[in-house]
């Protein structure tokens, strides 16, 4: 027998089969685009997403050799859409990044004061969140307003496909600015604030609670057996904190996917205005009784996937001919860093400190010399940089990291590893696990079921460290100096940006 872990992200989704060890026996995934209709709109289409999700869970099923007991998902948080009562969406997802909704976020913020909605549920006021963005489609698309019977995240979005309760679980829903982030159910009073009524939201539970059964005629569609369990999944940064074996305070997991983000776990919700000022979120995480905090920078693998995709030509040619990964043929012959080349990744905003829409993506220090390699240096050592000035801001909140598990996609390439722990000046622990979102979800699946004892024992078992990656003293020393260049960048230029995010506004509505 085994377990199914569903990892549905911003622009990809993969299933991965694994055994009651944990050893993956089959695996499959699928991409797709983010939309982009109008400056500072971002979008998916969840049919395509809901039909590579069946793609990628039939064939992962069809190839594995154990018939599987139980799936559970790590999901991309903040993007939602409405669903009338037969699970069909009513419009296109909106995501995190999506800027549409500063005036009701604006209007919020007019009713409560910032602290105040902090102590209640954990975030910041900020437009990316979902629930000025349900208000925003109250306000200008009454008719699927009128339609809506729920607003889903992809994991009750997924529930609800797979035939049971679209339940929402407690990371997601903390991911809303809706919930109460002590009480963990939604909170009541934000919800008044903002005029929006608690039926149109799913119910509330924790991650990792058994939900239902796929029911026989849509199991068989997918290739599953019958009584297959659906369990709460969650965010997709916890989710891959528990794949990589960080659940408790002290640890930190570094997740380099579309987005680069750090979880740091906690014990109890850290609501101080420390943490307000850095902008740092506070919500449940999906191993009981614990919270987790955010530091991330909203571009990074993206902005990798755009230079792959926009200029990257020879090398994709290269790895077609080959097989061998056109991330690895790009990042192989990257410049030796630092570079006086810098790159601002903030192609879809900043992350947190900052946490600014309307900052943009910036290259500066190009000569006539500077080539592909200088540019791909420049991509990630930014993104490198990004990290540092959070691991500063999780320091000025009073937040210890004292070690750091590296996962995802960029948590593959030596090279990137090795410049990041010169950059970030730590140690760098590199796991031997290749996927830590279908993991992690595959380990709340496998626990729910009564497979693994509890989290803790399961993850002590599973996780297992690759390798670690040490500053070195010289490149440290060189980066020391360029990280001093860099951390002036974003305010040097803040408000050429938000000039231009104006203009580019203006021009939209010409």
């Amino acid at each position: 027998m085994s377990l199914l872990g569903l990892d549905v992200g911003t622009t990809g989704c993969k299933a991965i089969v694994f055994s009651r060890e944990g050893e993956p026996l089959s695996q499959s995934y699928q991409e797709y685009d983010e939309l982009y209709p109008r400056p500072g709109w971002a979008e998916t289409d969840p049919n395509q997403i809901w039909n590579a999700i069946r793609q990628v869970i039939s064939q992962a099923v069809a190839e594995a050799s154990s018939p599987v007991e139980a799936i559970s998902t790590s999901v991309l948080g903040e993007g939602f859409h409405p669903i009338d009562k037969d699970g069909n969406p009513l419009r296109k997802t909106i995501t995190s990044v999506d800027g549409r909704a500063q005036a009701e976020t604006d209007a919020i913020g007019e009713q409560r004061s910032e602290i105040e909605i902090f102590e209640m549920t954990g975030m910041a006021l900020h437009r990316s969140y979902a629930l000025p963005k349900i208000m925003w489609i109250r306000d200008n698309e009454p008719d699927v307003f009128r339609n809506t019977w729920k607003f889903v995240h992809y994991g009750d979005y997924v529930s609800m496909k797979l035939g049971v309760e679209p339940v929402v679980d407690q990371s997601i829903a903390g991911r809303t600015l809706a919930l109460d982030v002590r009480q963990r159910d939604w909170c009541d009073e934000i919800l008044e604030v903002a005029g929006i009524g608690r039926e149109l939201l799913p119910r509330v539970a924790p991650a990792g609670e058994i939900i239902g059964e796929i029911p026989s005629s849509i199991a068989s569609e997918l290739g599953l057996p019958a009584g297959v369990k659906v369990v709460t999944g969650g965010h997709d940064q916890p989710v891959c904190a528990l794949g990589a074996g960080v659940l408790d305070p002290g640890l930190a997991a570094d997740t380099t996917g579309t987005v680069e983000c750090m979880t740091i776990p906690m014990e109890k919700p850290v609501l101080t205005e420390a943490m307000l000022k850095q902008n740092l979120s506070v919500y449940p995480h999906v191993v009981p009784d614990r919270y987790v905090t955010l530091a991330f920078v909203y571009s990074a693998g993206n902005v990798l996937k755009w230079y792959r995709d926009k200029f990257a030509s020879e090398e994709r040619r290269e790895a077609e001919m080959t097989g061998e990964d056109v991330y690895d043929i790009m990042v192989g012959r990257a410049a030796p860093g630092p570079s006086e080349v810098f790159l601002l990744p903030h192609f879809t905003g900043s992350g947190t400190p900052y946490l600014d829409g309307d900052s943009r993506g910036a290259i500066l220090g190009l000569r006539l010399n500077a080539g592909p390699e200088h540019m791909v240096r420049a991509i990630l050592d930014g993104i490198a940089y990004e990290m540092r000035i959070n691991l500063e801001a999780l320091k000025k909140a009073g937040i210890k990291v004292q070690r750091l598990h590296t996962i995802g996609g960029g948590a593959k390439s030596d090279e990137w590893l090795q410049s990041k722990a010169d950059i970030l000046g730590a140690r760098l622990h590199a796991l031997d696990v290749s996927e830590a979102g279908c993991l992690g979800a595959a380990m709340l699946a496998g626990t729910a079921i009564g497979v693994f004892p509890d989290l803790h024992t399961v993850a002590d078992h599973l996780v297992q460290e690759r390798r670690i990656f040490k500053p070195r003293r010289a490149k440290r020393k060189l980066y020391n100096k360029a990280f001093k260049v860099y951390k002036k960048i974003y305010s040097s230029i803040k408000k050429v940006n938000h000039q231009i995010a104006d203009l580019a506004r203006e021009l939209d509505e010409a």
